[in-house]
C-alpha cells in the first residue's frame, strides 16, 4: 500500500525512533574512537537531512549527530573539526535545515559552516572535493543516508570516498520499495499485504521501465536483482524471501568495496508480531574497520533487544527472526583462522568482525569469541600472544584487543 510523505516531518514513528537511536547511540563511542585520530578533520555526510527538526521539536538526523559530536569535543582541549555537508531536496525544509543547524552550532569554530545542497548526488560529490584542514584528504569521512525510496541510492556514489580506509556509511534501505520497483521494471505482477506501507513519491506508474532497470542497477551495484524477481515470479519464493534477498545482494555488493557490511532490519513490532514484526527498513552499515563493525554489531544487538522486542525461544537467532546455524559458523571461524599466516599475531576483534560480516548480527562479539574462538585456543589451533595477566595468572580474556595467533 502507497503512503504519502506529505506529513513526515510532523513527528516520528516508532520505527523512526528505532533508527535515529541506532544513529544516536552509534555516534557517541563513533566519535570517540575517532575523534583525536583525525588530525586532519571528520567530514560528515547526510544526504537526506531533512528540515532539522520534526514539527513536535524532536531532533532529526543532522541535529543528532552535531549534538553527539558536541558532547564529546567538549570533553577533549584540543578540538577536532569537522564538516557537515547536507542535502535536502524540498527548498523550504532546505532553508528551515540551515535555521536551525546553524542556531545549534552557535559559534564554535570547529564545527564549519554547514555545506547544504539539493541532492544525495550533489553532497556526495562535495564530499569527493571537500579538505577541512589545508588541503588534505579528512581523516575520517562518515555516510549518513536515509532516502524515502530507491530513486536516489547508488551504491557508486558511496564507494569513491577520498579516504576508503577510514570511510564507514549507514544506509536506510528500503528494500520493499526496491522489490516494488524491480517487478515494475520486468512487468511482474506484485502482491503485498496491506501492512507493508510504500513511498508514494518513490514510484512513478508512467516511468519507463528501461529507466527503472537503469536505477535499479546503480542502486543495488548490480544487474542481479532480475534473477530475484525471476524466483518470485516463478513462485519460488514469496514476497518476504524476495525483500531479504535483495537487501543481502546490495550487501554482497558493498563488500566489494568494504570489508565489513552488517544489515540490520528496522521493524513495526505491532505487525507480524508471530514471525517478530513487519520489516519497515533495513539499516546497512559498511566499513573497512573491524573495531566499526563490531561497534555496530554490538549496537545492533542492544537496539534489537531494547526496541524490537526481541523474544528469547528454543533455537538461536539472529535480528531478522532467522535460525543461526552454529556448525556453519564454527566452520567459518575455522576456515578463516586456517587462511591465517603462521605465527602472525591479529587482534580478537579481526576475527569477530570477519564473521559478523559474513554470517549477519546474532549474538554480541565478546559472546561470539568465547563460543567460536574459545574453543580452538582450548585446541591449541590459536594461541594468545599475552598468555598470563600482569598478575601472573593464566589470560582467559575475550576482549576485543587481545591478540592470538595460529599455532599449527
Amino acid at each position: 500500500m502507497a503512503k504519502n510523505q506529505s506529513d513526515y516531518f510532523q513527528a516520528k514513528h516508532p520505527w523512526s525512533e528505532t533508527k535515529d537511536d541506532l544513529l544516536a547511540c552509534y555516534l557517541t563511542p563513533f566519535f570517540t574512537k575517532v575523534y583525536r585520530p583525525s588530525r586532519n578533520g571528520i567530514l560528515y555526510i547526510d544526504a537526506f537531512a531533512g528540515a532539522g527538526l520534526f514539527a513536535d521539536g524532536s531532533k532529526g538526523s543532522p541535529l543528532i549527530a552535531l549534538s553527539k559530536y558536541f558532547a564529546i569535543a567538549k570533553k577533549n582541549r584540543s578540538k577536532t573539526p569537522i564538516q557537515f555537508i547536507l542535502s535536502e531536496s524540498n527548498a523550504e525544509s532546505r532553508k528551515h535545515l540551515e535555521s536551525t543547524f546553524n542556531e545549534a552550532k552557535g559559534a564554535s569554530g570547529y564545527i564549519k559552516p554547514p555545506i547544504i545542497v539539493s541532492s544525495c548526488e550533489d553532497a556526495i560529490r562535495q564530499a569527493q572535493q571537500t579538505s577541512i584542514c589545508g588541503g588534505g584528504k579528512p581523516s575520517t569521512v562518515f555516510y549518513y543516508i536515509d532516502p524515502f525510496g530507491v530513486k536516489d541510492l547508488r551504491l557508486d556514489l558511496l564507494t569513491n570516498s577520498p579516504n576508503m580506509a577510514h570511510t564507514e556509511a549507514l544506509v536506510n534501505f528500503n528494500s520493499f520499495g526496491l522489490f516494488r520497483v524491480a517487478c515494475a521494471a520486468m512487468k511482474v505482477p506484485l502482491s503485498l499485504p496491506n501492512e507493508v506501507e510504500l513511498p508514494e513519491d518513490d514510484f512513478n506508474e508512467l516511468t519507463k521501465a528501461s529507466v527503472w532497470v537503469e536505477r535499479l542497477n546503480a542502486c543495488i551495484g548490480s544487474g542481479d536483482w532480475k534473477e530475484v524477481v525471476v524466483r518470485y515470479k516463478a513462485g519460488k519464493i514469496d514476497a518476504w524471501q524476495a525483500e531479504h534477498a535483495l537487501s543481502e545482494l546490495f550487501c554482497n555488493n558493498a563488500r566489494s568495496y568494504y570489508k565489513y557490511v552488517t544489515n540490520m532490519p528496522i521493524k513495526d513490532m505491532s505487525k507480524r508480531v508471530n514471525v517478530g514484526g513487519l520489516v519497515k527498513y533495513r539499516m546497512i552499515h559498511m566499513t573497512n574497520s573491524p573495531d566499526g563493525c563490531v561497534l555496530m554489531n554490538d549496537n545492533m544487538i542492544k537496539r534489537n533487544f531494547d526496541w524490537q522486542c526481541k523474544q528469547l525461544g528454543l533455537f538461536a537467532v539472529d535480528v531478522d527472526g532467522r535460525n543461526v546455524e552454529t556448525a556453519v559458523i564454527a566452520a567459518k571461524a575455522r576456515d578463516f583462522v586456517q587462511h591465517m599466516p603462521v605465527h602472525q599475531n591479529m587482534k580478537m576483534g579481526d576475527i569477530a568482525a570477519t564473521l559478523i560480516s559474513e554470517c549477519g548480527v546474532f549474538d554480541r562479539s565478546n559472546t561470539i569469541l568465547k563460543t567460536y574462538v574459545g574453543p580452538m585456543i582450548e585446541e591449541g589451533i590459536l594461541e594468545r600472544a599475552v598468555k598470563f595477566t600482569l598478575k601472573g595468572k593464566p589470560k582467559k580474556s575475550f576482549a576485543l584487543k587481545d591478540e592470538v595467533y595460529r599455532a599449527r
